[in-house]
């Protein structure tokens, strides 16, 4: 006679829920509108031809893409858009670094410097170009003053980008801040207090401490400037407007002009596709990365 099956053993067929789709609902038609809707529609009008509204007319395959890969122009803009991208993330972390390290000790007054590093986050980009640009002109201008140079450092090939870069350090520094201050004081202070006994000054307790300890934020921070710089937008736009001679433009500024100016969709949506690429590898990388230089505890 054949045993009787276990109950618990029989698989029982699920009961179908509406409820967590509904609930869904509302995010998944904000991400289909907003994001995934929009993303099908570049990859759609970069493999057409448009009218000056944007509006597909005719196939055109690849032929957008050879083109705006042949083009003389897109070599130098891909150059500044990855010398740009090093500029600011390389300085927004030196300068964040050091900031967040001599606020790491909750010394008396230290509330004061903490609000000065942070109080570029709260500026956006239009009035932070319009200071800088006064700041940086040729004649009377501060930083000329200041290091004694006659430099016209935004309309100077040779100083166009370094100068838009250096805003954009500026206007990043407050955010990379916060975050760094906030892996520095985790930092264990009986670590902190053992190193100073055995005589560790502030460079090798930062180098030894500090910085392997604040891994996951510093890596944050790195890959975040990285990813913004590839954005940026407004400050290009106010300070050079791409100039001059093309040493200030970038992909992102590129496909403005393309779109806005010189009504070519097409090719802007090339541009774009190209910048999410970038921003995709750069993610990807990222992640390869964080398993061997981040170090979590």
């Amino acid at each position: 006679m054949a045993k009787d099956r276990n109950p618990s053993l029989i698989p029982r067929k699920r009961k179908f829920e509406v409820a967590p789709y509904l609930l869904m609902l509302p995010a998944i038609t904000l991400f289909g509108v907003f994001t995934f809707y929009p993303f099908f529609k570049t990859i759609f009008l970069s493999l057409s031809y448009t009218n000056k509204y944007g509006e597909f007319v005719q196939w055109a395959g690849f032929d957008n893409y050879v083109r705006v890969f042949k083009s003389t122009l897109f070599p130098k803009i891909m150059g500044n858009t990855f010398r740009f991208a090093l500029m600011v993330g390389a300085g927004t972390l030196f300068f964040a670094m050091v900031f967040a390290l001599v606020s790491a000790s909750r010394e008396r007054g230290s509330r004061v410097y903490e609000v000065m590093f942070a109080i570029p986050m709260a500026v956006a980009s239009v009035p932070a170009s319009v200071i800088f640009e006064f700041m940086m002109k040729k004649d009377g201008g501060l930083l000329n003053s200041v290091l004694g140079t006659s430099i016209a450092w935004l309309q100077d090939p040779k100083w166009a980008l370094f100068a838009v870069a250096l805003v954009t350090v500026w206007l990043h520094i407050g955010s990379s801040f916060i975050f760094l201050l906030v892996g520095f004081r985790n930092v264990p202070q009986e670590l902190v207090e053992c190193a100073t006994l055995d005589g560790a000054g502030p460079v090798k307790k930062a180098l030894r401490i500090f910085i392997p300890i604040a891994s996951p934020q510093i890596f944050f921070v790195v890959f975040l400037n990285i990813n913004s710089s590839f954005k940026a937008f407004g400050q290009i736009k106010l300070l050079t407007a791409g100039g001059p001679n093309n040493a200030t433009k970038t992909i992102i500024y590129e496909m403005y002009e393309n779109a806005i100016k010189n009504s070519r969709y097409e090719t802007a949506c090339v541009d774009a596709l190209i910048l999410f690429a970038i921003l995709l590898i750069a993610n990807r990388i990222q992640n390869a990365l964080e398993g061997r230089l981040v170090f979590y505890k």
